[in-house]
């Protein structure tokens, strides 16, 4: 089963090591395209930095416009994405779900889903 999914690593957002900071939101579809090979083959393509980086251990908003061959991804009032990238796989699904990695907690609130077509 193919599945993408855009995650954050907020203990990236603020780091002082460029290499860590440039981890902060990635793009994955796995299971052909997962981390490390899209960090080995596209590197700096699926991953970016959050800037500005908001506090690591607070809320923030973030906006996924999903398009037929395009994704961007914004983060708290921000008019220019922190990732925008071209799927590496079909955009054939209506589904959307919540991943939460490696055991990690997450919390989300105020979540609103619209699509461009109302």
């Amino acid at each position: 089963m193919t599945y993408e999914a855009i995650y954050f690593r907020p203990f990236n957002f603020q780091s002082t090591y460029p290499v860590r900071k440039a981890h902060a939101v990635q793009y994955i579809a796995n299971p052909l395209y997962d981390w490390p090979k899209l960090r080995e083959v596209y590197p700096n393509k699926y991953e970016q930095p959050v800037s500005p980086s908001p506090d690591p251990n607070d809320w923030f908003h973030m906006r996924i416009m999903v398009e037929t061959k395009k994704v961007s991804v914004y983060v708290n009032a921000n008019n220019r994405p922190v990732l925008l990238f071209e799927p590496l796989v079909p955009l054939n699904g209506k589904q959307i779900g919540y991943w939460v990695g490696n055991g990690s907690g997450a919390d989300w609130k105020n979540l609103t889903i619209t699509s461009a077509k109302q």
